[in-house]
C-alpha cells in the first residue's frame, strides 16, 4: 500500500515539475533545445510543422513521470543492499525508456509522420 502512495504522489510531483519546464520553453519558444522533442522528431521522422508541441511534451512528461515514479515504487520493495537496487533501478530505467519512447515514437509517427 506504501508503495502505491508513494508512486501516485512522485508521478504527480514529477509530472507538474516537468509540465512548468515545458510550458516555459514552450512560452519562450524555446522548444527545438529540448532534448526528448529533438530525438523523436529526428528518430522517427516527425514533421515538425503539423506537430503539436504542448500535445507532444504532455506525453513526454506523462512518460518521464511515470518511469521515475515506477522505478521508486519496485526499488521500495526490494529487500537488497543499496548497490543492487541501484543496479536493478538502472536496468529498469533503460528498459522503460527505450520501451516507452519506442511506443510513444511509433504513436507519433503514426500522427504525424512524414
Amino acid at each position: 500500500m506504501y508503495e502505491i502512495l508513494l508512486f501516485i504522489i512522485v508521478f504527480t510531483v514529477i509530472y507538474f515539475v516537468y509540465y512548468f519546464i515545458f510550458d516555459e520553453k514552450i512560452k519562450k519558444e524555446k522548444y527545438t533545445k529540448i532534448s526528448e522533442l529533438v530525438i523523436l522528431c529526428k528518430k522517427f521522422n516527425l514533421d515538425k510543422k503539423k506537430m503539436d508541441y504542448r500535445k507532444t511534451l504532455n506525453g513526454v512528461a506523462i512518460i518521464n513521470a511515470f518511469i521515475i515514479a515506477f522505478t521508486l515504487a519496485i526499488i521500495n520493495l526490494i529487500p537488497l543492499r543499496m548497490e543492487f537496487r541501484l543496479l536493478i533501478a538502472f536496468v529498469i530505467i533503460m528498459v522503460l525508456i527505450f520501451t516507452l519512447y519506442f511506443a510513444y515514437g511509433k504513436y507519433l509517427n503514426k500522427k504525424w509522420g512524414r
